[in-house]
C-alpha cells in the first residue's frame, strides 16, 4: 500500500463522515463494520477531480451508489470509487490522468442526507484485480485518509492535515517571497491589536494570501467562507462548500 498516493477528490475539504463509524448501526444493518468510504461536503454541480491516474472501469448508475465513477490503477492494484454524482465527464476505457475532472457531484441513489462525494479505496489482487480482503468488514475497502498526499491540483501536502481548510494551505499556492516577513511584521501585529489575542494560522492566512480584511474574522458566519475562497474567488462568484 506504500505505493498509493491520492491527490484530493475536491478543492474545498470538509469531511461530514469519516471512514469507520457506524451512527446508530446504520451501517451495522447493512452487513458492515462501519462506514466503508469517507464523505465530503460538496454542493450540487461541484468538479470532482480524479485522485490518481487510472483508466476508468465504471462509468455510469451503480444502484445504491447512484451515478458514480470506478478508477483503476492497475500497476499499484487498487482502485477508487466516486459515489452519488449529477453526471460523469469520462466513459469506461478512458485512460485518466489524476486531478482530471471525472464527474460532477450531487445526492444521486439512496441513504443520503444532502449533496455529497462518497469517496472510497479499495485493494486489488496482483491476477485478476478482484477486490482484496473482502469479507473484512467494509467489502474490502480501507481507509484513504493515510494515503492524500496532495491537492487536486497536486501541489504536496503533508497527510497529517490532508482535511484542513484550503486557507491552512494558504489557499495552496504556497508562501510567496517575502510573505514571512509580511505576516510577521504587518499582519500579525495589526490582527494582534484587532483581536486582543494573538491569531491563528488560518486567519494571517486569510488577510496576507486569501486578500480579506481583518473585519470579517469576527463573523462566524463568514469562516466558512474565508477558510476556503479567497476573496477574489469570492467576489468571482465561486461559492463555499456549504452551499446547496
Amino acid at each position: 500500500m506504500s505505493a498509493i498516493k491520492l491527490q484530493l477528490p475536491l478543492k474545498q475539504i470538509i469531511v461530514t463522515q469519516p471512514f469507520g463509524v457506524n451512527y446508530l448501526d446504520f451501517y451495522k444493518n447493512m452487513g458492515l463494520n462501519g462506514h466503508n468510504g469517507i464523505d465530503f461536503k460538496a454542493y450540487n454541480g461541484t468538479e470532482c477531480y480524479a485522485t490518481h491516474y487510472g483508466i476508468v472501469t465504471f462509468a455510469g448508475v451503480d444502484g445504491d451508489g447512484g451515478v458514480s465513477v470506478t478508477l483503476t490503477d492497475q500497476v499499484n492494484h487498487f482502485k477508487t470509487i466516486y459515489y452519488h454524482l449529477e453526471s460523469v465527464a469520462c466513459k469506461e476505457g478512458d485512460k485518466i490522468q489524476a486531478g482530471q475532472v471525472i464527474g460532477l457531484c450531487d445526492n444521486t441513489g439512496k441513504y443520503t442526507t444532502g449533496s455529497h462525494l462518497h469517496f472510497g479505496l479499495k485493494l486489488l489482487d496482483d491476477d485478476n484485480f478482484n477486490v482484496l480482503n473482502y469479507n473484512n468488514g467494509f467489502k474490502g475497502a480501507v481507509n484513504p485518509a493515510t494515503f492524500f498526499t496532495a491537492t487536486y491540483t497536486g501541489q504536496e501536502i503533508s497527510p497529517k492535515d490532508w482535511d484542513k481548510s484550503r486557507c491552512y494551505h494558504r489557499y495552496y499556492r504556497g508562501r510567496p517571497n517575502g510573505g514571512y516577513w509580511i505576516e510577521k511584521y504587518r499582519v500579525v501585529p495589526s490582527l494582534t491589536a484587532y483581536l486582543k489575542r494573538l491569531p491563528t494560522n488560518e486567519e494571517i492566512n486569510a488577510c496576507t494570501y486569501g486578500g480579506w480584511d481583518r473585519e470579517v474574522l469576527i463573523n462566524p458566519a463568514m469562516y466558512i467562507i474565508w477558510s476556503q475562497l479567497k476573496k477574489d474567488e469570492y467576489l468571482a462568484g465561486e461559492k463555499p462548500v456549504n452551499s446547496f
